[in-house]
């Protein structure tokens, strides 16, 4: 049964790596301009990250993890299909085209399987990334972390990777750079789908997204109603077994979800679970809401990934790619940013071991955002001097006009931005999973990475509004826009430029709200001993037992320390 699930992950290697030249595919085939065959791609990547919320709430509240897994399959099938039916070759004689790869050769069912195929491909990868990995703990339970699955997980993605970067470089016609992995993954689902009799269906047991819901609902119904001035008459979870937050003054506002009403006894108000709500709930809420200031500043981090997909790429296509008599094929840059993406925060969670002696620093996880800032503004630092570079060639060989001829100049001068940009998103990954998991529970921190792969997506799809501001500012003064036709007209080096000035700007909102949640959690931390010590003069059994769970860092492997606070 394991391989049969696994297949699927294994087989998205070829089609992530055949989805990454779609850039090469518009501007060479299509012979779309530079600008519109990127926004194409950036909302190609939109369409991956930001339904993703709205697919994970379907697998947890109202499907069940397999069969928005099932859907995703098949939509990805359908999706690698219709591109692939897309090519020139393949339909020419059912529409009536030609078949060379031209665009006179594309028709207009062509450009609408096209499209169709692309948000089919989008929104399956965006349910298969949140329902598989809860699909596999479904399946496997603790069998998913033994060491022959990890074993055999990793040696197969090595396996595909290595045969995705290797013979893509011998596949030259594009309906054969599509249908192969569009073959692969077919197969994988068909050896997916025999083993759906032995896989185990679990029901969905209710989406925590829907607690968000509940307490902005039971709030604004008790819109109208005066807060008790002791936050102890609210209502909060009495069971031992259970996790008690503390409460914080941001936000009070939310605070009214948990008024207990004089007219009606507890028992009648805990049957609408629309109108009462705990303070364990109000609180998650306020933390989800309190990160949305930080969680923005990471909409950058979505234009800075669309560089790969687009402009880095288009770099690379133009530039000399031989060694020798051997030739290099564009696909071995992705593996290298996908490798800095893994082995980076390995190596820097190494570092902050040996500095500080533990991981479980509280500050580590920020800390390794701000890094993640800092190696973007490198990268587009480095991005800017290396095009600045090949345009001083383009220039001095007169190949400004010049579309197919590759320019005399090694395209390994590209490999550190790869590098940078894998460190980039896999700093980022690693520690805003760490931020986030630190305060919720699996399922709770999984739709706020979801939340964030949100922000991501519409970085992505924000860089189309970017390049177009950016290029009716560099038009003032009746100068040429950055943004030409091709590459080697236009001036992608002053964009990356700016980018580089944003993403500084970035750094420093993210420190001052870092240093700013940080001073209101240590103003949280000396209420907590003050409770502590007051309460326990009490002596009664029930409420030192609260303000035990209050005062310490961790209870069960669950952290429940105070939520940073901004009210």
């Amino acid at each position: 049964m394991v391989y049969r699930i696994l297949s699927i992950s294994w087989v998205t290697v070829p089609v992530h790596y055949a989805l990454w030249m779609l850039m090469v595919y518009l501007t060479d085939v299509w012979k779309l301009k530079l600008t519109d065959a990127a926004a194409i791609v950036n909302v190609f990547l939109g369409l991956q990250a930001i339904p993703q919320s709205v697919i994970l709430f379907s697998a947890h509240g109202l499907f069940g993890n397999y069969p928005v897994l099932l859907g995703s399959i098949f939509a990805c099938c359908v999706g690698m299909g219709f591109l692939t039916m897309s090519t020139p070759p393949v339909l020419a004689k059912a529409t009536g085209t030609c078949s060379a790869y031209q665009p006179e050769c594309i028709g207009e069912g062509q450009r609408i399987l096209f499209y169709i195929a692309l948000a089919l491909s989008a929104l399956g990868a965006a349910g298969q990334a949140v329902s598989f990995p809860s699909f596999l703990v479904e399946q496997l339970g603790e069998n998913a972390n033994r060491p022959c699955i990890w074993f055999l997980q990793c040696f197969a993605v090595i396996l595909f990777k290595a045969a995705a970067v290797l013979g893509f470089s011998y596949i030259s016609p594009w309906s054969l750079w599509f249908g192969v992995p569009a073959i692969c993954y077919t197969v994988a689902a068909f050896i997916f789908l025999s083993g759906s009799c032995t896989y185990k269906y679990v029901k969905p047991e209710g989406s925590p997204i829907t607690t968000l819901f509940r307490v902005l609902a039971a709030s604004i119904s008790k819109l109208f109603y005066q807060l008790p001035t002791d936050a102890s008459q609210l209502y909060n979870v009495s069971d031992r077994n259970r996790q008690y937050v503390p409460h914080t003054n941001g936000l009070r506002c939310l605070d009214k979800a948990a008024i207990i009403l004089p007219d009606q006894t507890l028992e009648q108000q805990l049957r609408n679970r629309w109108r009462l709500c705990s303070i364990a709930e109000i609180e998650v809420t306020k933390f989800a809401i309190r990160t949305f200031p930080m969680s923005v500043t990471f909409i950058l981090g979505g234009v800075m990934t669309s560089l790969s997909y687009t402009y880095f790429l288009e770099q690379a296509k133009t530039m000399n790619n031989k060694v020798g008599h051997l030739r290099i094929p564009l696909a071995v840059f992705l593996w290298f940013q996908l490798e800095a993406r893994e082995q980076f925060p390995k190596l820097y969670h190494i570092l902050v071991n040996w500095r500080w002696g533990s991981e479980a620093k509280p500050s580590a996880p920020r800390v390794g955002v701000a890094v993640s800032i800092i190696l973007g503004v490198l990268c587009t630092i480095t991005a800017a001097k290396v095009e600045s570079r090949r345009l001083a060639v383009v220039k001095s060989y007169g190949l400004a006009g010049e579309t197919d001829e590759k320019i005399p100049m090694t395209v390994f001068w590209l490999l550190p931005q790869y590098l940078l940009l894998g460190a980039v998103e896999g700093m980022f990954a690693k520690s805003f999973n760490s931020y986030y998991s630190g305060y919720f529970e699996p399922i709770s921190a999984s739709y706020m990475l979801s939340g964030c792969n949100l922000m991501q997506g519409l970085g992505c799809m924000s860089n189309i509004l970017l390049v177009y501001i950016v290029s009716k500012v560099s038009q003032r003064g009746n100068k040429l826009s950055w943004f030409q036709d091709t590459l080697n007209k236009s001036r992608v080096d002053k964009y990356y430029w700016s980018l580089s000035w944003l993403l500084a700007i970035a750094f420093v909102l993210f420190v001052v709200i870092s240093l700013w949640y940080a001073y209101r959690r240590s103003k949280e931390e000396a209420r907590t001993v003050y409770i502590e010590q007051s309460v326990t003069r009490i002596g009664t059994e029930t409420i030192y037992e609260m303000t035990y769970r209050v005062g310490n860092r961790r209870n069960n492997g669950t952290i429940i320390d105070m939520f940073p606070s901004f009210g």
